[in-house]
């Protein structure tokens, strides 16, 4: 009988014990849910400020190549919104169309920020806008980075294709 009875308030002890430690799990994922959050807010805080950052990569010594592989770093790890691929098509459609979209390759800051703006329409896009982004996007880094000129074949030839693409658009 009393070994019934040991194995009783042990069986109690037990379970209360496991009622302890599932308590904690469950608030240690609310802690990592909200800390994921907390994390996610945090880097979309400190993203917001792409244009910043962008200008400190335009702003250092580097060479155009190495500033452009500093800003691949930062497409990596931001997320563009609905409403700034909206806002960036609409800029990069309107700067194609001024004609001066691949007037100052010298000029960092314009030329990393056309890169961002048109790296994420051509990634969160589809149909003609993100075929003419891709184009836009291959002129925009390869002029700036001295592997084509702004009146080589390759050029050429994106400019036509970004025209098709316009066509659909309008």
């Amino acid at each position: 009988m009393k070994k019934i009875f040991y194995i009783g308030v042990l069986s109690a002890l037990l379970l209360t014990a496991c009622g302890e430690e599932t308590a904690p799990k469950e608030n240690t994922s609310t802690t990592e849910q909200t800390d994921t959050n907390t994390k996610q807010a945090d880097t979309n805080t400190e993203v917001f400020n792409w244009q910043d950052e962008i200008s400190k990569i335009a702003s250092n010594s580097d060479t155009a190549a190495d500033k452009f592989y500093a800003l691949e770093k930062m497409l990596m790890e931001y997320t563009a919104t609905d409403s700034e691929i909206k806002e960036f098509s609409t800029f990069i459609v309107d700067d194609y169309k001024s004609g001066n979209y691949l007037s100052e390759i010298d000029n960092h800051e314009r030329m990393l920020t056309n890169i961002f703006k048109s790296y994420y329409v051509e990634k969160d896009s589809e149909g003609a806008i993100k075929d003419f982004a891709f184009d836009y996007l291959q002129n925009m880094k390869y002029t700036y980075r001295g592997v084509d000129t702004i009146d080589s074949e390759a050029v050429k030839s994106n400019e036509e294709q970004m025209n098709e693409a316009l066509k659909q658009i309008q």
